[in-house]
């Protein structure tokens, strides 16, 4: 009886540990990707200019995800080669310290300007802090300081006038904020919910069991 006890217990303790895997949730998140401005009454041309008319616009997408940050992550790079399968083409490990995202690869990159700013901004924009790229023998931490190209991002109305359509550094820096939005999606608690009752009713049914067999 004791031993079929303990066994009962180490099942329930096996399933319930399981649980966490289903627990997901609906994730909105912005992808950055390096584009041209071609022509246009746009009141931000002088932004542009300097940088030869490209910028890194921005995409919203919206998907489920786990606890890991690696999916996350593995997740806007492939975004990213879906817009651009001739640029992403390359194979990469993956890694974290903290907050900062590792990139590695020993293969040759094209445009290496272009994928660094895209990457950048696409995690350091979406909660990361910093992204390391180590480039064979070479290592780089990059911010979204260190962004080589103009970017769209959310900023707060200001009463400040504006002169000729240009807006400060400091009051960008001040007023923008990009957050990933969460929504729990509610068929995952209810999943939940109901997997710990049928675990309890096997548990309950399982002691019922063991106690008349002995």
């Amino acid at each position: 009886m004791r031993q079929s006890l303990i066994k009962a217990i180490l099942t329930l303790l096996t399933m319930i540990s399981s649980v966490p895997s289903f627990a997901t949730e609906w994730l909105t998140y912005y992808v950055y990707f390096e584009t041209e401005y071609l022509q246009g009454p746009w009141i931000r041309l002088n932004m542009v200019e300097p940088s030869n008319y490209q910028y890194l616009s921005v995409e919203v997408y919206e998907d489920l995800f786990g606890s890991e940050d690696e999916q996350l992550v593995q997740k806007m790079i492939s975004r990213l080669r879906d817009k651009k399968s001739d640029l992403y083409t390359w194979a990469y490990d993956l890694s974290f310290q903290g907050d900062t995202v590792v990139i590695t690869t020993q293969e040759q990159l094209n445009n290496l300007a272009t994928i660094k700013n895209e990457i950048t901004a696409t995690l350091t924009f979406n909660h990361f802090k910093a992204v390391t790229f180590n480039l064979g023998t070479q290592s780089e931490t990059l911010t979204h300081h260190d962004l080589t190209l103009p970017y769209f991002d959310l900023v707060f109305n200001t009463t400040a006038p504006l002169n000729n359509g240009e807006i400060s550094e400091a009051s960008i820096e001040q007023h923008s904020t990009i957050k990933t939005a969460v929504t729990n999606n509610p068929w995952s608690i209810w999943l939940i919910l109901s997997l710990l009752i049928n675990f309890g009713l096997i548990a309950w049914l399982t002691l019922l069991k063991t106690n008349k067999t002995s």
